[in-house]
């Protein structure tokens, strides 16, 4: 009975571990770089990208073998005690985890569907004031890093078009009336690099 505890709680940390792992090359940059203040740390994590196939796969077969566990019929046969009801080893625990999963899941591959709209009102008066720069970013591995990059810079007021590419390795931003260098800033503080930059 021992083993068959354990085997349940295993699986079911195996597959909470690989859904967190799927966001680290995400999270990871921005831990080191606001808490420890690494800067550029992004490239530390960019390999990570790699293994979120496998990290996925993992998730879903423990969390599936977790499910088999709870639900396959139970041995009447025996003179045994029924265990106690915990809510750790209940159905609803196993249903969270998977919801828990699920979501991770979610915002690894489709991050957008998780930041709210920054779309904003600008009222351009001086066309001569629009200047466009465009940053080669290394660090960024996926569209969770775009939207990053793109939630971090459209907080500033004057900025009227962002264009991210993970895939490039590039982030053109149209801008008016604000200092560049905070733009620079902005993304250096989620831990990417900028290699260049073009006005």
């Amino acid at each position: 009975m021992a083993g068959f505890k354990l085997k349940k709680k295993t699986s079911i940390g195996t597959a909470v571990f690989s859904a967190v792992s799927l966001k680290l090359c995400c999270w990871g940059p921005l831990l080191l770089t606001g808490v420890a203040g690494v800067s550029g740390s992004s490239v530390y994590f960019s390999w990570f990208i790699t293994l979120k196939p496998y990290l996925l796969t993992i998730a879903f077969l423990s969390l599936g073998y977790a499910f088999y566990q709870v639900y396959k019929p139970k041995k009447t046969d025996c003179n045994c005690e029924t265990d106690k009801k915990v809510f750790f080893k209940s159905k609803l625990y196993v249903w969270l985890v998977a919801v828990f999963v699920i979501l991770m899941t979610l915002t690894s591959y489709f991050p957008q569907l998780f930041y709210q709209s920054q779309q904003k009102e600008v009222i351009i008066i001086e066309q001569s004031n629009i200047d466009t720069i465009k940053f080669d970013i290394e660090g960024m591995t996926c569209s969770g890093c775009e939207e990053n990059i793109n939630h971090s810079v459209n907080k500033f007021d004057g900025i009227l078009e962002i264009n991210t590419s993970h895939k490039r390795g590039t982030s053109e931003i149209k801008f008016d009336k604000i200092n560049y260098n905070e733009i620079e800033k902005a993304i250096k503080s989620k831990g990417y690099v900028i290699k260049n930059s073009k006005k």
